[in-house]
């Protein structure tokens, strides 16, 4: 008899909680993340998608939900969770349109996170299925554009090229495969010889100061040293100091110079995509 008003006691608890349970799985959890979304409620919405693939976990529609975590979480700059989310979309997409929809957006995020060899790679698997017309184009243009960031010049050049002509397009192509680049090499050299005029190469002239007179004072210290006979704090000066930042001196020239350079070619890059966006604008009124 006392069993058996424990097991009562016990259903008597479970039954509500068990009844909601099968409340929230009937709920439409997508049209809710919808609606939370809509009101910029982000983290509520993706809880309400990643409710739905909890509870229907094989349905046909969760490449498409987890595409949807990922638009979310691009829209709040969460680009790693964007990442993750859309490679569980392109796992889960039963067509191969869809695959390529979701592939393509990837791309656009991967580009955005500046992995742009991974972007190529799902870019190529894309183009590989040889999709629909305006994904197939997307696609291209998505390769130059990564090609671009990647100052691969001469590629994205001749892929444009099968798409449109413009002058003034050429034009920032040429003036970015002719950019003059200066050598870090060379910037090394400058800087062993002249403390900090590796640095005024590259036209960094308040490092290039900075290390004239840094190791100038350190070389003062250390002659200075010497000619008093003090040859033990000679040795030290130069051991631990002079000889430490005369060689952070030539690091730094080099490191100026690849700044310098990435710099330049990121302004070309950044010209060039400008124009290919003003063309976009034009083609699409």
């Amino acid at each position: 008899m006392n069993l058996k008003l424990v097991v009562l006691f016990f259903l008597v608890l479970i039954f509500p909680l068990f009844c909601n349970f099968t409340s929230i799985a009937e709920v439409d959890l997508l049209a809710l993340g919808d609606h939370f979304s809509k009101l910029e409620n982000y983290d509520a919405a993706i809880t309400e998608y990643k409710r739905f693939l909890f509870f229907h976990p094989d349905d046909m529609r969760a490449a498409g939900v987890y595409q949807k975590i990922g638009l979310t979480y691009r829209t709040q700059g969460l680009l790693q969770e964007t990442i993750l989310a859309m490679r569980n979309a392109v796992l889960h997409a039963s067509d191969e349109k869809a695959k390529s929809e979701y592939q393509l957006e990837l791309a656009v995020t991967l580009i955005a996170s500046q992995n742009y060899d991974l972007a190529r790679l799902e870019l190529i698997k894309v183009t590989i299925r040889n999709p629909s017309g305006p994904l197939s184009r997307r696609a291209h243009f998505l390769q130059v554009v990564a090609n671009i960031y990647q100052f691969r010049w001469q590629e994205a050049h001749e892929s444009l090229q099968n798409y449109t002509t413009d002058e003034m397009l050429d034009n920032l192509f040429n003036h970015a495969i002719n950019l003059p680049r200066k050598s870090p090499r060379g910037a090394k050299v400058l800087s062993a010889i002249f403390p900090g005029a590796g640095q005024v190469y590259a036209g960094n002239w308040r490092g290039g100061v900075n290390a004239l007179a840094l190791n100038g004072t350190l070389g003062f210290v250390t002659v200075d040293s010497v000619l008093d006979k003090h040859y033990v704090y000679a040795v030290l000066w130069t051991y631990f100091f002079f000889s430490r930042y005369y060689m952070g001196n030539l690091h730094q020239a080099g490191k100026a110079v690849d700044e310098f350079n990435e710099d330049t070619s990121r302004r070309a890059a950044d010209n060039i995509l400008k124009r290919l966006q003003e063309i976009v604008e034009t083609q699409a009124k």
